[in-house]
């Protein structure tokens, strides 16, 4: 707690008023900028609540050696001076690492629990005390009192606002206290005069960034200035073993700097050996032809006109936070340097991306009950225009659509109804060397039996009755193109040796003219039924099914690819909005989280249709999905007693609502857990890492391990030893 003796360091807060939906995450942003705990009391003091009255916040945090505790507050005589002493009265005891509220108290209560803060100044003209244990996800520091000088009554939507401000507080103090600690441990390293004003100088630059990008463009003009790199990269490790976030900057022009972003496997680049070694990696030119055995990315490693690089290893409190990127123009510039400066800028760069990691991990509690934006399209596969997705098992499906689209070889799409088997059909035939003609399309569970011949292989004139003239099939319609047949598994049994021989022999016969015409065709097939199984019954021929099964994709459902639920739940409502003519700008955020929770049986369909009808019902520009559809989607042994209807008739809206939210939101919590404890089952209890359940269920490692906190969940119940 030495900082409390630099009150000189504090910033001069200005008074913020915060109206709790509007400005909570300026709050949170506001906190993050202090530098040190002095700072940090100003600004939690310095803002007005417009959900409860508080008067004053204290903090009681525990001292790292021993079992003491120091309380922080602001002097009642003058906000301005914020002061640190050793805690010598009992207040409540905190249980570490639970999150629940301490204590709340009338001055009644409170005075009565400590009649030795009867005369305290602090506590003067106390009427409610609450108080809220200060814990994240790694370390429990403490305390924070809400000290209201009116007589209120609490309801639940205030205390739980409090608490989410105190999930808040503690976040963003574990920030300045990590900073602190940074800064000291630095102050104690020696080095020249020179050097102590370029690491000054790029720390005051640092720490007032808050974005990546920016925080690239601000590295690289002080790297330019000082030492003359012409080229320089943030490599930032986003949360994942196995891919960069690589933000570029070259080409100084005056203030403004290029930056470009883009993503790397990690093994792809000399920066996977830095990870693994922490230790720098210092190349030249020459050697690019050498390393480009090893890294796929290596020809654009260093620019044409420049000759040397090293790469860095970003490390933070024992972190990988990433890596960076150094250019030179002279050949063994890296090899005569200081280098242990160039570390020292690297631990700076670490802990700037350290804090917009909390800053993130803030933002995102000071969000709950927001909205969710719909100004910004979702972010777009750089081939598949069409499609909207982000998680992992998608990513391995577009994959295979890559390897296999420029091929003939047939596609059997498996997966269950709706979960967009013909957009993938599409994909495939848009990527082929096919994809100037057209992609002819069937539904073989929608053309009658006796019929289907005649769609698929054509007719001659008077081949039966009704047959009043020439009819050219779909096979000879998709020459030179593909056919997609949607639903093969609906295809009539008698008909489906015809189709093997038109496969294997690449010619069609239409009805009633015994002339064979050549076809040539990509088939694309697709089904939502097991085959296989099929095959076993005898309800499906075996030599077609495996001329189908050449190469077999299968989609996976939307229940396991949750994090796609958002984006795709944006792209409907403003696709829809704007076919409807409707002015919709946002999605409750609370909304989107439900809607990520629920099974969905009829996958991407089923989810567009209850997007639709929340259009409809939209008065306003807050897509208004109503608490009766979140109920009907629930699983049926999840939804409310028939005696807890909330669509009874003779029942208040307000009341029913209610009902709605106690009832159905804690079944939505089941799902939720019931889902995260199935990924920690298959991933044998292991969180972070490339086959984690972090990665599986698309979330931040920190993410998951407070939904975990949060629903009772610990990995190890789940690890073979467990």
């Amino acid at each position: 707690m030495d900082s409390m003796q630099r009150t000189k360091s504090a910033p001069l807060i200005e008074s913020i008023s915060a109206k709790w939906d509007d400005d909570f995450q300026e709050l949170a942003q506001v906190l993050l900028t202090a530098t040190d705990i002095p700072s940090f009391i100003l600004c939690l003091n310095s803002i007005e609540f417009h959900f409860v009255p508080i008067n004053r916040i204290n903090l009681i945090l525990h001292e790292n050696d021993d079992d003491r505790s120091s309380l922080v507050y602001v002097s009642p005589e003058d906000k301005s001076e914020p002061k640190l002493v050793e805690l010598n009265h009992c207040l409540p005891e905190h249980d570490d690492g639970d999150n629940e509220i301490v204590n709340y108290l009338s001055d009644g209560e409170f005075f009565s629990s400590y009649p030795s803060l009867v005369k305290n100044e602090l506590y003067k003209n106390l009427r409610m005390y609450c108080q809220f244990p200060l814990t994240t996800l790694t370390k429990h520091y403490g305390g924070v009192e809400f000290l209201i000088n009116n007589e209120i009554t609490f309801d639940d939507n205030a205390l739980e606002k409090l608490k989410q401000l105190s999930s808040i507080i503690a976040f963003a103090l574990e920030a300045v206290v990590e900073r602190e600690a940074f800064f000291n441990s630095e102050e104690d390293q020696s080095g020249s005069h020179d050097e102590n004003k370029i690491l000054v100088d790029i720390t005051n630059a640092v720490i007032s960034q808050v974005e990546i990008k920016d925080l690239t463009r601000t590295l690289f003009k002080h790297l330019k200035k000082y030492f003359n790199i012409e080229c320089f990269s943030l490599m930032s490790s986003e949360n994942t073993t196995e891919r960069f976030c690589c933000y570029d900057a070259d080409n100084v022009e005056s203030s403004n700097v290029k930056c470009i972003v883009q993503h790397t496997q990690f093994e792809d680049t000399p920066a996977s050996c830095v990870l693994e070694t922490m230790q720098p990696f210092i190349f030249n030119k020459d050697d690019i032809p050498d390393l480009s055995l090893s890294y796929k990315e290596c020809s654009k490693l260093i620019p044409q006109t420049l000759q040397s690089a090293c790469i860095l290893p970003l490390i933070f409190r024992n972190k990988v936070m990433g890596a960076m990127k150094l250019v030179h123009r002279e050949k063994d510039y890296f090899k005569s340097c200081n280098l242990a400066l160039f570390h020292q800028i690297a631990a700076r760069s670490a802990m700037a991306l350290a804090n917009f990691q909390t800053s993130q991990e803030v933002m995102s509690l000071a969000s709950v009950g927001d909205v969710i934006k719909l100004n910004d399209e979702e972010p777009k596969h750089e081939v598949f225009n069409d499609i909207i997705s982000q998680s992992g098992v998608m990513n391995d499906v577009l994959q295979k659509v890559l390897m296999v689209a420029d091929s003939d070889c047939t596609v059997l799409i498996l997966g269950e109804t709706g979960t967009g088997k013909e957009l993938i059909a599409k994909a495939i035939h848009d990527l082929s060397h096919r994809s100037n003609k057209d992609m002819v399309k069937m539904n073989c569970s929608a053309v009658p039996s006796g019929l289907f011949e005649s769609d698929l292989f054509g007719h001659e004139k008077g081949a039966f009755t009704g047959a009043l003239s020439n009819r050219i099939g779909r096979f000879e319609r998709a020459n030179k193109g593909s056919l997609f047949l949607d639903e093969v598994g609906d295809m009539p049994i008698e008909l489906q040796p015809k189709l093997l021989r038109v496969l294997q022999e690449k010619e069609v016969e239409r009805i009633g003219r015994h002339q064979l015409i050549p076809v040539d065709v990509r088939l694309i097939a697709a089904t939502n039924c097991d085959l296989l199984e099929m095959v076993q019954q005898k309800q499906f021929r075996s030599d077609l099914y495996y001329r189908l099964n050449v190469f077999p994709i299968v989609l996976p459902p939307l229940r396991e690819r949750r994090e796609d639920i958002p984006l795709l739940a944006k792209h409907f409502t403003r696709v829809i909005a704007k076919q409807m003519n409707r002015n919709i700008t946002s999605i409750p955020a609370e909304t989107v989280r439900l809607l990520s929770l629920l099974p969905w049986p009829g996958n991407i369909r089923e989810l567009r249709n209850v997007i639709e009808r929340a259009v409809v019902v939209t008065r306003g520009n807050v897509l208004n999905l109503p608490a009766e559809e979140l109920k009907a989607l629930l699983p049926k042994g999840e939804r409310v007693s028939e005696s807890q209807d909330i669509t009874a008739e003779n029942d208040d809206i307000s009341e029913n609502r209610d009902v709605f939210e106690r009832e159905d939101l804690s079944a939505a919590k089941n799902i939720e857990r019931e889902h995260i404890i199935q990924v920690l089952k298959e991933t044998n209890g292991i969180v972070a890492g490339p086959k984690g359940a972090a990665v599986r269920l698309g979330l931040k490692r920190t993410t998951l391990l407070s939904r975990m906190q949060r629903l009772g969940i610990s990995s190890k119940s789940f690890t073979n030893n467990g």
